[in-house]
């Protein structure tokens, strides 16, 4: 199953995963949130052309949904076309060192927040929604 990134569909495979890493691997007393916003994206993603989704984690528990929050830890606002490949792209130690060598040097842009707060299993959240994005 293939979905377009940042779709409907793929907000509900994002909730889906998100529940079965939070229920597992999930802290008590460690919240994070994420809101990220898409500009640019198609209109069979987002009719109006700006796609976001958000996450708030408590716990072992999660919320997911579609739109945009103001108050989460971290806010991401990127263009969809430029992000499509990183979207797509499973990362290896290799690609997370290379990464974390040029967030050192300077933080990517679009970025608001402190992703070094996030819980470790988000990677796998990423690659398993990478598998599936399109």
């Amino acid at each position: 199953m293939k979905l377009a990134f940042a779709s409907a569909a793929w907000v509900d495979e994002a909730r889906r995963v998100l529940e079965d890493l939070v229920s597992t691997r999930g802290e008590a007393g460690r919240k994070f949130s994420v809101c990220e916003r898409f500009t640019t994206a198609p209109t069979d993603v987002a009719p109006s052309g700006t796609a976001a989704w958000h996450f708030r984690i408590d716990g072992k528990s999660v919320t997911v949904g579609a739109g945009e929050i103001g108050d989460a830890d971290v806010q991401i606002t990127a263009d969809y076309r430029a992000t499509l490949p990183a979207a797509r792209l499973v990362y290896t130690r290799e690609i997370l060192a290379a990464r974390a060598t040029q967030r050192a040097a300077a933080p990517p842009p679009g970025i608001k927040g402190d992703m070094t707060k996030a819980p470790p299993y988000l990677v796998e959240l990423h690659n398993r929604l990478a598998l599936v994005t399109v």
